[in-house]
């Protein structure tokens, strides 16, 4: 009879509903897994600070460990840092997907964790989301080098530096992140947290790509899968004190002198000197002056070798930049070469910057006798 067809049909629909996951539905967001490479695409049904429930339609094992990326759908807006990639295990299968549980770096907060997954999957505003988006991929890096010890990094982007610096940040580390992932023991590279926040803190106020890259190498020759320790220091302070225009004759000078070098590296540097127009063209400042200055500010860093001449009153034509061992050492740092710093370097390192810095002041509650 038609009208109990119709009656059994209610009285099935009528029966108890599957309970929805916990979790939030999840939109502008792409998924990518693999056992080894996430390389299949899957569509998100929900999102939580514990995983994800994804249409899968093959046979995945529960316990089996996959490689999942998340990524910000946008098209051609779409910027290649608008991704994260961590490890995650199948819990199940049910009516709303396959649920992989993240597999998350020790260290890491639970609170912050579920804050950022959850703008991630609720923000209406893409902006927002974009920067929670670095925001949490920042978080998983750090989290990873660092450990436990994280804390002092992460901070920095709680509002302690302007916009401009917090992306300089997020550039330096995703740009190295990338470089970590590409060479061999990436899940194994670690980092001395303190180095990693004065690192990050200081690279912050990068003005321009050619100083960008340097501490993009700095940070990479900073992460070993050794007990990290924060012999780096060093070098941070160093790059730190370096404008455009010097960066690119230190770069320029360590380039020459690297390109004469024997295939043993034990060596000499050869003097490296140019003319006013070699100058100008390398830097691109038209007053001799200037370049002059900066010379003389590299040599007070103690990375060139001679001192420029400001007594003579002839024109400026001989500009030595020929580097010291010092900088032959920050410039391979600086690109991701890793290695023990010779402990002169280190000292002599100091003693330069000590007319850069102020020395400590004295404790308010110590026994201090000014001399």
């Amino acid at each position: 009879m038609p009208w109990l067809s119709e009656f059994k049909r209610t009285l099935q629909g009528s029966g108890p509903k599957a309970q929805r996951p916990d979790g939030w539905p999840v939109t502008g967001l792409a998924a990518f897994y693999g056992r080894e490479a996430p390389t299949t695409p899957a569509a998100i049904q929900y999102m939580s600070a514990g995983g994800v429930y994804l249409d899968i339609q093959e046979s995945l094992p529960a316990g089996q460990i996959v490689t999942l990326t998340l990524q910000m759908e946008g098209g051609r807006e779409l910027r290649p840092e608008l991704k994260i990639t961590l490890q995650a295990q199948v819990a199940g299968k049910d009516e709303f997907g396959v649920k992989l549980s993240f597999l998350l770096p020790p260290g890491l907060d639970a609170a912050l964790w579920e804050v950022l997954v959850r703008d991630v999957a609720l923000l209406s505003d893409r902006d927002q989301a974009v920067e929670v988006f670095r925001t949490l991929r920042m978080v998983l890096f750090l989290c990873r080098l660092c450990e436990s010890g994280a804390a002092e990094a992460i901070l920095l982007l709680g509002g302690h530096l302007d916009q401009d610096r917090t992306s300089a940040l997020f550039k330096i580390a995703f740009a190295a992140e990338d470089l970590l992932i590409a060479g061999p023991d990436a899940s194994r590279m670690r980092a001395h947290p303190k180095l990693m926040a004065n690192l990050l803190r200081d690279g912050s106020w990068a003005p321009d790509e050619l100083i960008t890259q340097l501490w993009v190498g700095l940070l990479v020759s900073s992460c070993s899968i050794d007990e990290p320790d924060d012999s780096n220091e060093i070098f941070v302070d160093l790059l730190v004190h370096i404008t455009p225009q010097e960066a690119k004759i230190f770069t320029h000078a360590c380039e020459r002198a690297l390109s004469c070098a024997p295939a043993s590296g034990d060596f000499s540097p050869v003097s490296i000197v140019l003319g006013p127009k070699e100058i100008v063209q390398l830097t691109g400042v038209y007053d001799l002056t200037r370049n002059a200055t900066d010379l003389a500010y590299l040599f007070n860093l103690g990375l060139i070798e001679n001192v420029f001449d400001f007594t003579s009153y002839r024109d400026f034509d001989r500009f030595d930049i020929t580097p010291t061992r010092l900088a032959l050492e920050l410039y391979g740092h600086c690109h991701g070469r890793r290695g023990k710093i010779d402990a002169q370097l280190v000292a002599a390192a100091r003693e330069h910057l000590a007319f850069f810095l102020p020395p400590p002041l004295p404790s308010a509650v110590g026994d201090f006798v000014p001399r």
